[in-house]
């Protein structure tokens, strides 16, 4: 045998063995994830304030319940049963947030123990539903709820999504009626998606009535459009190293590649930054309150779908379903003012249709129970005095600890000086009656700082941490506050927050359940009203 063969055939061992190397790495990751997420009880999603979740473990993948879609970009995986653990809240440290994603035995932190559970099933069809037929059955009056991750009922049980409440309410006002509500909503949707959603699919369910409701995620500005994006395959790979991808091992080794480069913000870095981008056009990376004064014509190349877009799908979508004979409502879920909410309001008034405005049924809420809080501290605030032009306003800042133990004392860290310059537990607070507190140990916490009229502040509170270091943090967000013109009446004093929540609120971007009932028991209004139904109760009661 030739030296030449030798080696070849040398080579050709070499290249086996690295083959089968290669495939036992391959089969014993995905063996390892395999069993990792199979000893998975609930799924723990990390929230920060600055927007930055570190990077996912490649473990995570098969715990995702999103699919791509070549048309709709995404869907909801058929037949998932997820369990979430909801986390948020407060938090030791910062780093214990990321730490929930990237912790490869799936562990409950004995902080987060007692935190509710809510629950996710997703039907065959890729519906947070029971099972339903594609056809209606008979003498059966049919709403279709079509939306984003508000109708879909982010961070609450199955029960307590919208949809599922106004079934419940509308089976309870007409006992014996066959009335079926479907949730359809796909977390994430854009009212694009949700066009191309309603052509797919939901016409075919053959509805009597159709609740629409997009806007939050429309007024996203990510860099891309959907209209651009639909109807093309996100799932291509191009070139031999998008296609690595697939392998297990590749997505390890990058995984720990980036996680060893990751240097994550601190909520100081993040308040510096909104504090410095807040009322200028960079301003709209934050999205959410900055998408309200946000020039969206300048915009219109890099925002998923553009306020004139918008409008041309809701009236699409409307005149779709009334081809069909069906009653058509407008739904406006989101927590902020977006320019968005007007196109809502306008294009429902132009077809003659209702419209449920769930902000401001949140907004109205939201008061009714900060004053109700008052009230049952007995923390009114006392009658203020008229400003003059050129005085500092003066701010009250008060803070429920609820039912949290404070070693030492509350903190406020924000934007301005007077809040400490984004340093953490500099600025205490007080629950001995001075310095803007109203009482002693009555558990509110207070301050008051004198600001100059019009200025942006924004802040997060602490719970007895050390100076300097981002520890007893509060919930994984951002509090703000414009300080009125000046001329008005002073001191002002800001609603008794709580630390560790919001009021209706469930995380940064959606309501919780109590005010998911009050949306729909605002659409059962709507339905009771509406003359299909009358008919459909008439007749099924004749």
């Amino acid at each position: 045998m030739t030296s030449s063969k030798r080696a070849g055939r040398g080579l050709a061992a070499i290249a086996v063995l690295t083959v089968v190397l290669l495939g036992a790495i391959e089969g014993g990751l995905r063996l390892a994830y395999l069993l990792r997420n199979a000893a998975v009880d609930v799924v723990l999603l990390p929230y920060t304030a600055a927007q930055d979740w570190g990077v996912v473990p490649p473990w995570h993948d098969a715990l995702r319940i999103l699919d791509r879609d070549p048309v709709l970009l995404w869907k909801t995986r058929p037949g998932v049963e997820r369990a979430y653990l909801d986390v948020y809240g407060p938090a030791r440290v910062e780093a214990d947030r990321i730490a929930l994603l990237q912790q490869f035995f799936p562990r409950i932190p004995a902080s987060l123990r007692g935190n509710p559970v809510w629950h996710v099933s997703i039907n065959s069809r890729g519906f947070r539903d029971r099972e339903f037929p594609r056809a209606k059955p008979a003498r059966t009056f049919r709403v279709a709820c079509l939306g984003d991750s508000w109708t879909f009922g982010a961070n609450v049980n199955q029960d307590d999504a919208f949809p599922q409440r106004l079934g419940a309410l509308l089976a309870r006002d007409h006992p014996g009626a066959r009335i079926e509500v479907l949730n359809l909503g796909v977390m994430g949707y854009s009212s694009r998606q949700g066009l191309e959603l309603l052509k797919r699919d939901v016409l075919d369910l053959e509805p009597d009535f159709v609740l629409i409701g997009f806007a939050m995620n429309d007024a996203i500005v990510p860099g891309w459009r959907d209209k651009d994006a639909v109807g093309q395959d996100t799932g291509a790979r191009h070139g031999a190293a998008p296609s690595l991808e697939w392998l297990e091992s590749y997505k390890l080794a990058n995984y720990w590649k980036r996680r060893l480069t990751y240097r994550p913000w601190t909520i100081g870095d993040y308040l510096e930054k909104v504090g410095r981008s807040d009322g200028t056009p960079d301003a709209v990376w934050t999205g959410r309150e900055a998408s309200e004064s946000a020039d969206y014509d300048q915009l219109e190349t890099v925002t998923r779908v553009s306020p004139r877009d918008y409008e041309k799908n809701l009236n699409e979508m409307i005149a779709l379903v009334r081809q069909r004979g069906a009653g058509v409502a407008l739904l406006f879920n989101e927590l902020w003012a977006t320019p968005y909410r007007a196109i809502v309001e306008q294009v429902a008034r132009a077809h003659h249709i209702p419209w449920v405005d769930s902000k401001g049924l949140i907004d109205a809420a939201r008061q009714r129970a900060e004053q109700d809080l008052e009230a049952r501290l007995d923390l009114r605030p006392p009658e203020g005095r008229d400003a003059g032009p050129h005085d500092p306003i003066d701010v009250i800042f008060r803070v429920d600890a609820g039912p949290r133990p404070v070693a030492t004392s509350l903190y406020i860290a924000g934007n301005h000086p007077l809040l400490g310059k984004t340093v953490p537990n500099r600025v205490a607070l007080h629950d001995d009656g001075t310095l803007g507190d109203q009482r002693a140990h009555d558990g509110v916490w207070s301050l008051a700082l004198a600001f100059e009229p019009n200025t942006r502040l924004f802040y997060v509170y602490t719970n007895s941490g050390a100076q300097g270091v981002w520890e007893g943090v509060d919930v994984p967000d951002l509090r703000r506050l414009v300080v009125p013109p000046a001329g008005g009446r002073a001191p002002i004093y800001r609603a008794i927050e709580t630390f560790g929540a919001f009021p209706f609120q469930a995380d940064g971007w959606h309501t919780n359940a109590a005010g998911l009932a009050l949306i729909a028991q605002a659409i059962a209004d709507v339905l009771n009203g509406d003359d299909r139904l009358r008919a459909f109760l008439s007749r099924s009661q004749g």
